[in-house]
């Protein structure tokens, strides 16, 4: 059986966000409508997680890049033995 691939993990809101394709791309995954969508995910750059309700949607699409960032940045509770798992 072959060796499955490491998937990168991202440490911080920037590099989610840039490894996801920036601010505008990031807004309509997320469904940020009008002018000022990508404005409010570009906020997020300075914050040290994303809203909560954004978890599974931006997960999926990091897990297609083969990436993959800890559920703490977007404020999910891990239980301490679950933490080795998600990493």
């Amino acid at each position: 059986m072959g060796k499955r691939s490491e998937s990168r993990e991202l440490l911080t809101t920037i590099e989610v966000l840039d490894a996801l394709g920036g601010e505008k791309i990031v807004a309509e995954l997320t469904q940020q409508r009008g002018d000022d969508g990508w404005k409010n995910v570009e906020g997020w750059k300075r914050t040290p997680t994303f809203p909560s309700r954004y978890f599974y949607v931006m997960t999926l699409a990091l897990r297609k890049k083969r990436l993959r960032a800890h559920p703490r940045l977007w404020g999910q509770v891990i239980a301490p033995d679950m933490d080795q798992a998600v990493a």
